[in-house]
């Protein structure tokens, strides 16, 4: 067989190029932390080293210090739920360096040759957590802002999705609404959910309110596409549904920061939130719209510290509100140190926050308050939610249904192996407003 000259110079041409792309490739920079924790296998690979040094830098170099540990990990998530995490912080280059978090857990860090960089990429299962912290040479930094990370993920249920042939209701974002009485100086946004059934002509519509109003009737899942399934279904009445993001205080100068007077309203355990809804924000709603003024046909629903607001708003006021649903409740401690008395001085008036401040004093006040109060309470959280200084959520949330189980309340308590976010709580919302609605069925 005979070749031609020509056609010899483009085969080895092809070969050459084949093998310029191959080590093109071969060396081409890791994108992905799963790369990356493949190449801290062999951490005494040089190459390796540069790669993952280069990888890190190029991903923090807007940081001013990575030697105080309070900057922000890396996440990437992978299609099963889960996840890799990947950290990186500087410190001497013969430092011990360890990543501590709960449950015993720890992983050490591998030094990038002599940078002083080390570095470290995990993998984690849907549903689990980390709340880290880094140790030098034994000696724990302090946590920061960032310092924890938690992976869940849900199938939707086919309430929480549009389906064929349901009528949809009308979404009314509302002007803001500037407070003049118990929270002076804030505005908020708000939006209003009026169902395709509604009409003034039938009987009073029931009303709902949720605190963080803007995450529950935007994006995926939202309350609005539940609320329109429920009601077409006839599995839920006709409900009004307000939702109202917390006031904030527009910034005084130019360049500064709006301040933000969520915890204010949702934190402190009185009956102020309650109160300036019926006095302030409802009366805006009762003249619009034809709704029961039965307290027993009135819904609040909130998540983390709006949660725990929910079910202040009804202990409080449960002339007001006598149906609850709390979504990773935050039902903690959130006295400052100096806010407990001492036994030499006691300088904090009994009257100054009502009878109790904080919502880590509720399932105490449960278990004393004889006969109980008729709420009817909905309870959702996970294992891997917070614990930190203000406490742990799910085992305050384990309190809470212990003692609502020991008054005999009507509640239900799900629970899961969720993080502290309202994902798991918008999961099950269909089910949670059924079970809200109906009868006496305590589970």
């Amino acid at each position: 067989m005979c070749f031609s000259p020509c056609r010899s110079i483009i085969h080895i041409a092809s070969w050459g190029m084949m093998l310029i792309l191959t080590a093109n490739f071969a060396l081409a920079a890791p994108k992905k932390l799963e790369e990356i924790s493949k190449l801290l296998k062999e951490p005494k690979n040089k190459k390796n080293q540069k790669q993952v040094l280069d990888f890190f830098q190029k991903r923090y170099q807007k940081e001013k210090d990575l030697t105080k540990g309070t900057h922000r990990h890396l996440i990437e998530r992978t299609s099963d739920g889960g996840g890799f995490a990947g950290w990186f912080l500087k410190a001497d280059p013969n430092a011990e360096v360890i990543i501590y978090a709960e449950n015993h857990r720890q992983w050490p860090m591998i030094a990038l040759g002599d940078s002083g960089y080390f570095a470290r990429v995990e993998r984690f299962p849907n549903f689990s957590a980390a709340h880290y912290r880094y140790s030098v040479n034994g000696r724990r930094l302090p946590a920061g802002r960032y310092s924890r990370f938690g992976f869940e993920s849900y199938e939707w249920k086919p309430e929480s999705l549009r389906q064929p042939g349901v009528p949809q209701g009308k979404l009314i974002q509302m002007p803001p609404f500037k407070s003049t009485k118990h929270y002076p100086g804030t505005v908020r946004d708000w939006w209003v959910y009026v169902p395709a059934q509604y009409s003034k002509s039938n009987a009073p519509a029931k009303l709902m309110v949720f605190t963080d109003g803007r995450g529950y009737c935007h994006g995926d899942g939202n309350a609005t596409i539940v609320l329109d399934n429920l009601i077409h279904a006839q599995k839920i009445p006709v409900s009004i549904t307000v939702f109202i993001n917390p006031g904030v205080i527009p910034a005084s100068t130019k360049g500064k920061p709006d301040v933000r007077n969520r915890s204010n309203e949702y934190d402190t355990c009185t009956g102020q939130y309650a109160t300036f809804l019926d006095e302030e924000m409802l009366p805006l709603i009762r003249k619009q719209y034809h709704i029961s003024d039965k307290p027993e046909d009135h819904v609040i629903c909130g998540a983390s510290s709006g949660g725990s607001c929910a079910f202040t708003a009804a202990w409080h006021r449960t002339d007001l509100f006598q149906k609850v649903i709390s979504f990773v409740g935050s039902f903690c401690d959130f006295r400052r140190i100096e806010d407990y008395p001492s036994r030499e001085k006691n300088v904090i008036p009994l009257n100054q926050f009502g009878p109790w401040k904080t919502a880590h004093d509720y399932p105490g006040l449960i278990r004393k308050q004889d006969p109980p109060k008729p709420i009817k309470v909905f309870l959702q959280d996970g294992d891997n939610d917070l614990d930190n200084k203000l406490g742990n959520w799910f085992l305050n949330n384990e309190r809470m249904a212990a003692a609502l189980a020991y008054s005999g309340y009507d509640y239900w308590f799900v629970t899961g192996h969720g993080i502290h976010s309202s994902r798991h709580g918008k999961a099950v919302l269909p089910d949670a407003l059924v079970w809200i609605w109906n009868s006496k069925q305590s589970k």
